[in-house]
């Protein structure tokens, strides 16, 4: 809006017009905040639901777990324990992404650092992901080999690299092998893939483990070539 020099109505006409703007873009933005409110709550009621009838189901898989495997009428009941006990703990993550998911969006991921070694992390992730390997038939080779002790939220990295790992599986097919190790100032993940796509719920892991990266002010990077497909979790710069 052009004004005319030296008229004062035109120029009082323009600051009106310009503050009901500005009035009309707080309004928008308070009804978005209150939106995004909103939808963190439900997201957080949603989760905590679901938490505690999960706990249930991985309570009475291990009571399973612990009968007599030694009378074979027990034997079936262990095997299907097994997988209900996978199961749970895969959706026991599914549910620890997802609250994670709202805390990185709203920049509130909170770090417990400390001293970590890489092989005592690596072994954390082996923990996690050699059972899901087993299952689908595909091979794990984790390098632990010696690099200096990380100061990081070893948990975290943990979760961020058994993310990784989780997504490598899904594109990897039976008889294949994914790769997981260290390097300095961080950690890889190698799947052998070349052809696949990233596969159903990638985004939801891939973004966890970039937040976890950024929280540690490092970053996640991909690299994909004719022998497969490699993320790197850096954790400095």
């Amino acid at each position: 809006m052009t004004v005319p020099p030296n008229d004062p109505a035109a120029l009082e006409q323009l600051v009106r017009a310009l503050e009901a703007e500005r009035d009309q873009l707080a309004r928008a933005l308070a009804d978005a905040r209150a939106a995004l409110r909103l939808r963190e709550d439900i997201f957080a009621a949603v989760v905590h639901d679901l938490r505690n009838p999960l706990g249930t189901v991985v309570m009475g898989a291990t009571a399973l777990l612990g009968s007599d495997d030694s009378d074979p009428r027990t034997q079936r009941v262990r095997t299907v324990a097994e997988r209900i006990a996978r199961q749970a703990e895969r959706m026991t993550r599914q549910l620890a992404n997802l609250s994670d998911f709202s805390e990185i969006e709203a920049g509130r991921l909170v770090l417990d650092r400390a001293p970590a070694a890489p092989a005592s992390i690596l072994a954390g992730v082996r923990e996690l992901i050699a059972p899901l390997a087993l299952e689908r038939g595909v091979g794990l080779e984790i390098d632990d080999a010696n690099q200096p002790v990380l100061r990081c939220d070893a948990e975290r990295v943990v979760q961020a690299i058994a993310n990784l790992a989780g997504t490598a599986l899904k594109v990897t097919s039976r008889g294949g092998t994914i790769e997981i190790g260290a390097r300095p100032g961080g950690f890889y993940v190698r799947d052998h893939a070349p052809d696949a796509g990233p596969g159903r719920g990638a985004e939801l892991a891939l973004t966890i483990a970039r937040g976890i990266a950024e929280a540690h002010g490092g970053r996640l990077a991909s690299e994909r070539t004719a022998a497969g497909h490699t993320v790197t979790l850096a954790l400095v710069e």
